[in-house]
C-alpha cells in the first residue's frame, strides 16, 4: 500500500552488477516455500519453478511448508506428487509438515530451525522466480548487503483487471526503489526476498499475531540499520481478474501495516519511524483522493488540492512506466487506468480501518485455493505450539 505519491524516479540502483559468466555460487541456500490450501495446479507450477532454478543442486535446500494432520493429507499428497513429477531427485527437497500455517509468520517460525543454508529465501506458493534469481541474490549479498529482494510481477491475463494490476504492481515496486533512493528506507516484501541467516536471526521470532509479518520485519530491519537492495531478475506471480478479491487483499495489507506501525512505534528508531510515517501518509493520501474529487465539484480550494494530488499520482505512474524494463509489461490502456484504480483502492483503506477497529485478523488472498478443509484453524489463528513438531534431523514430520 506504500505506493501513492511516493517518488518512482530516479530509482535506487540494483544491489550489484550482474555476476560474471564464469561465476558459480558456493553458498548453501535454503528456500522456504509456504503452502496453505493450495490447488494441485499451484503445487505443480511451483514444482516446475523449483526444477528450473539455475543453482548448484548440491548447495540448494528446498523446504515446502504444509500443514500437518489428517485433514491436510490431500495437500501433502499433492505436494509429494508435484515434487516427484518435477524430476529433480538430486535436490535436497523436502515436504515439511508443520503444526500450523496461518498466519504466515507462525509457519515461518516453525520452519526456520530446519533451514540449513547460510542464506535463506522466502518464496510464496504462487511465485515463479527467474531461474537465475537465486544465484544473483547470493552474488548481491556477497557484495555487502544484509537482504535483497526481487520484484514480483503479476502475470497479465487477457482481462483488463489483471493487466491493470500488473501495471499497479510495477508502480508499487518502483515506488519502493524510489523511496529507498530518496529516503533510505525500504518496504521489504514478504516473498522473493533473500537474506543471510544471521539477518533473519535479527527479526526472529517473526510476529505471528498479525497478517503482515513482512512489514513488521521491514520496520525492525530499518531500525537496525540493515543494508538492503534490489535484484534485476524478477519473479512472476499469479494475478486475478476479480476486482473484489484484489481489494480485499489490499485491505489486509493496509490493516497489517497500520497495526504494525501502531504497536511498534515506541520501539522504532528514527529510520523505522520514517518508514512508518511514509506508510501512514501514503494511505491517508489514497483515502483522501476520492473525497477531494467529490468536494471539487462544489469547492474551488478542493478542486486545486485534488488536481495537485491527481497530477502527483500521474507523475508516479509515468515515472514507473518510463523504465524500458517496465514499459512493455502491459498495454497503454492498463497504464492509463492505474490512477483510477488507485481511486478505487481507497475502498481498501476504509475497509482496513473498519476491520482493524472490529479486531478482524482475517487473511484475504487473491489466489484460488483448494476447498476449505474441515477442522482447519480459522484465518489468522496461530498454532498453540510455538516450536516445530519435530526437531531438525529426527525425520519426523519431514518427507524427502
Amino acid at each position: 500500500m506504500t505506493d501513492i505519491l511516493v517518488p518512482t524516479w530516479p530509482l535506487r540502483p540494483y544491489a550489484a552488477p550482474p555476476p560474471p559468466r564464469d561465476w558459480r555460487p558456493t553458498r548453501r541456500l535454503t528456500l522456504l516455500m509456504p503452502f496453505h490450501r493450495e490447488t494441485g495446479a499451484t503445487l505443480a507450477r511451483s514444482a516446475q519453478a523449483v526444477a528450473a532454478l539455475d543453482y548448484p543442486p548440491e548447495l540448494l535446500q528446498v523446504l515446502w511448508l504444509v500443514a500437518d494432520g489428517p485433514e491436510h493429507a490431500r495437500e501433502a499428497e499433492q505436494a509429494e506428487d508435484a515434487r516427484a513429477a518435477a524430476g529433480r531427485p538430486e535436490l535436497d527437497w523436502r515436504i515439511l509438515r508443520l503444526p500450523g500455517m496461518r498466519p504466515k509468520g507462525a509457519a515461518l517460525n516453525h520452519a526456520f530451525p530446519y533451514a540449513e543454508g547460510e542464506i535463506v529465501a522466502i518464496i510464496d506458493a504462487d511465485v515463479v522466480p527467474d531461474p537465475g534469481q537465486p544465484a544473483e541474490a547470493v552474488w548481491a549479498l556477497e557484495h555487502g548487503y544484509a537482504l535483497v529482494q526481487a520484484e514480483e510481477v503479476g502475470e497479465p491475463g487477457p482481462r483488463l483487471t489483471s493487466r491493470v494490476k500488473t501495471a499497479e504492481d510495477t508502480v508499487w515496486h518502483t515506488s519502493v526503489r524510489g523511496l529507498a533512493r530518496a529516503a533510505g528506507v525500504h518496504v521489504v516484501a514478504g516473498s522473493s526476498v533473500y537474506a543471510w541467516s544471521a539477518t533473519w536471526d535479527g527479526v526472529r521470532p517473526i510476529r505471528s499475531d498479525d497478517v503482515e509479518e513482512s512489514y513488521h520485519w521491514s520496520l525492525r530491519l530499518m531500525s537496525q540499520g540493515a543494508t538492503t537492495g534490489f535484484l534485476r531478475r524478477p519473479s512472476r506471480v499469479s494475478s486475478t481478474d476479480r476486482t473484489g478479491a484484489a481489494l480485499r487483499q489490499r485491505a489486509r495489507w493496509a490493516r497489517g501495516q497500520l497495526r504494525a506501525v501502531a504497536v511498534t512505534w515506541p520501539e522504532l528508531s528514527p529510520r523505522g519511524r520514517l518508514l512508518g510515517a511514509v506508510t501512514v501518509g501514503s494511505m491517508a493520501a489514497r483515502a483522501a483522493m476520492p473525497a477531494l474529487l467529490a468536494a471539487a465539484v462544489v469547492s474551488p480550494p478542493a478542486r486545486k488540492a485534488a488536481a495537485v494530488m491527481v497530477a502527483a499520482d500521474v507523475a508516479c505512474v509515468l515515472g514507473a512506466r518510463r523504465s524500458p524494463e517496465h514499459r512493455d509489461r502491459v498495454d497503454g490502456l492498463a497504464w492509463a487506468l492505474v490512477v483510477p484504480w488507485h481511486l478505487v483502492g481507497a475502498v481498501a483503506v476504509y475497509r482496513a480501518v473498519w476491520e482493524w477497529a472490529r479486531g478482524d485478523r482475517g487473511w484475504h488472498s487473491v489466489r484460488d485455493t483448494a476447498d476449505a478443509l474441515p477442522g482447519d484453524p480459522a484465518p489468522g489463528a496461530a498454532a498453540a505450539d510455538p516450536t516445530p513438531s519435530a526437531a531438525p534431523g529426527t525425520g519426523q514430520g519431514v518427507s524427502r
